[in-house]
């Protein structure tokens, strides 16, 4: 009995082992990929597949998309922070700069595994931060395309213009992002700007609000009229005072466009 009892011990260890090394192989792997797509071209190749033409017409190699295999592991690895910072920062370096990559992350589902990742792991700051910015970007990228217009000036063109700004919006606002970022993105300190970025871009009323470490531990912040950007913990990294400042929509930009910072 001795020995069978020893025999399962084992095996569970082997058995826990070799899932611990799974996650950090598919942890390391995203981490790869993420770093690769600080390039444009790279990126849009991997997030869209390439095909290549020999000088020889008769030959032609082709690679497919990363993407789906990338969102697949989120599904897989739901609980495995690194897997989804990885992931999501990884959305958010395809999506810079790229509106097609954007509406390829959009088509594909992304937008609920990142949301999904970010309310799963509410305490995780870099989880927070890299979903904050994936959203951010994705928006972003897409609505720039929108407001380079089609040329065609007219009220009907204006109207349809519109209504895809509000679709790319809806795609998110229905898996709750808002109540996401503010209340759990917004409320750490090293997420806070990413979050403000994708809620302005979003299209939500925002602001910071000055306040002190008192006033927030106290609860008075809450009778606040204006807009909140964080939530009801106390941060104890957090910043004695914050308060808006006349060029903080530059900084924050210049702050989230550095994704691997």
């Amino acid at each position: 009995t001795t020995g069978n009892e020893d025999d399962g011990e084992s095996s569970s260890s082997t058995t826990r082992s070799n899932l611990l090394r799974k996650h950090r192989i598919v942890a390391a792997s995203l981490g790869l990929i993420r770093n690769l797509c600080g390039n444009d071209e790279i990126k849009t190749n991997l997030c869209l597949g390439s095909t290549d033409h020999s000088q020889s017409s008769s030959l032609i190699s082709s690679t497919p998309s990363a993407l789906p295999h990338l969102l697949r592991a989120m599904q897989l690895y739901p609980t495995i922070a690194p897997i989804q910072e990885h992931a999501c920062g990884t959305l958010a370096a395809m999506a810079l700069r790229r509106p097609s990559n954007a509406r390829a992350i959009i088509d594909e589902g992304g937008p609920r595994l990142i949301i999904t990742a970010m309310k799963r792991h509410e305490e995780i700051v870099s989880v927070q931060r890299q979903g904050a910015l994936a959203v951010r970007n994705i928006v972003s990228r897409l609505l720039k395309e929108l407001d380079g217009g089609s040329g065609d000036n007219t009220v009907s063109g204006a109207t349809a213009v519109e209504e895809a700004r509000s679709a790319i919006r809806d795609r998110f606002g229905e898996l709750g992002v808002e109540d996401v970022l503010r209340n759990i993105a917004g409320r750490h300190q090293g997420s806070v700007d990413e979050a403000y970025a994708a809620l302005r871009d979003l299209g939500y009323s925002v602001a910071l609000t000055k306040f002190s470490a008192e006033d927030l531990q106290e609860g008075n912040i809450r009778s606040s009229s204006k807009p909140m950007m964080f939530g009801g913990k106390h941060n104890s990294n957090f910043r004695p005072v914050y308060e808006q400042s006349a060029g903080l929509n530059n900084a924050v930009d210049e702050a989230v466009s550095n994704f691997g910072a």
